[in-house]
């Protein structure tokens, strides 16, 4: 789908149609049309996408990729959103970036933990992060894992080498030390069932096995998936093999960002208050139906970015 793009060089504003193409497994190649320093009118506009679709043919450029679970039509706004992330962000002031680098683990932690019952507000998870206060009346373990968030999201950023069994079991570690956890970065020991699921996870002593074949699968899918559905895919898997006693959710969605910081993409956050939509896509993954999770994926990180030039 073409679009209308807006770039700004010494305070002017100058119009471009524009198209995005899959030129291969992660590769994406641009086709723009210079239309003058004033927006066209509708005929014009229609006009020029239309010359952009034909120029875009012309380079060989496929104009309707195929993907294993993603919408065509969402896997070009993420490539205009992946490219719109890293201009933007490459062009913020240190201290700027720092500010919103603080302002996404703040609302990655209060709804990575929210959604498994943790009872602190976006509010008191930002005065534990910002002011180091301990918001009156807080529990210990809902404390505690706040600060385990903040130390797993900064192990998962430094993290450089592949997905596997030690970097899971870290991050676990990392989610669960100081709090009511049983089994701390280790494998769990006994059954489990998914509260409101009627998934049933593998017996304690298949999850190594399961789990060693996950870290298989993604080696072998990495290159070959675009990353959102690679993103998704991974989490069902996991959470499906449920290898925790506590902190499956967390470790996952952890895993998601990691995979996404990886590719270039901005990282995202599933909010609380949308869980219901996010447990319903989980539900059809376990049914064998991975689309709805990766148009989860995709229109999180969709709707959370907008840059300049892009709507605002």
């Amino acid at each position: 789908m073409s679009y209308l793009e807006v770039i700004r060089r010494n305070g002017k504003e100058y119009f471009y149609a524009t198209k995005n193409f899959r030129a291969g497994p992660g590769r994406w190649r641009k086709v723009r049309k210079f239309l003058g320093a004033e927006r066209p009118p509708g005929n014009k506009l229609s006009a020029a996408f239309s010359a952009v679709e034909k120029e875009a043919r012309k380079k060989g450029f496929s104009p309707r990729p195929r993907f294993a679970y993603l919408d065509p039509a969402d896997a070009e706004k993420l490539a205009d959103v992946k490219d719109a992330y890293a201009k933007w962000f490459g062009k913020l002031q240190p201290e700027v970036r720092e500010e919103y680098r603080s302002d996404f683990l703040i609302r990655f932690t209060y709804n990575t933990n929210a959604i498994e019952g943790n009872r602190l507000s976006l509010r008191e998870t930002a005065m534990i992060f910002k002011e180091g206060i301990v918001p009156a009346g807080a529990k210990v373990n809902d404390y505690n894992e706040a600060l385990n968030s903040r130390d797993a999201f900064e192990a998962m950023k430094k993290h450089k080498g592949g997905l596997g069994r030690r970097f899971v079991l870290g991050l676990h570690k990392e989610v669960t030390k100081n709090t009511k956890c049983r089994l701390v970065g280790a494998y769990r020991d006994s059954d489990v069932r998914i509260s409101g699921s009627e998934w049933i996870p593998p017996s304690p002593a298949d999850v190594p096995r399961q789990m060693d074949r996950l870290f298989i699968w993604y080696r072998n899918h990495k290159d070959g998936l675009h990353p959102v559905e690679l993103v998704a895919v991974v989490h069902t898997k996991m959470v499906q093999i449920h290898p925790f006693t506590d902190g499956n959710g967390r470790v996952a969605r952890l895993v998601m960002n990691w995979i996404l910081l990886r590719s270039g993409h901005p990282m995202l956050y599933i909010e609380a208050r949308d869980k219901i939509h996010y447990y319903e896509a989980i539900e059809a993954a376990d049914r064998g139906d991975q689309k709805p999770i990766v148009k989860y994926a995709a229109t999180a990180i969709i709707g959370q970015f907008t840059f300049p030039g892009k709507g605002e």
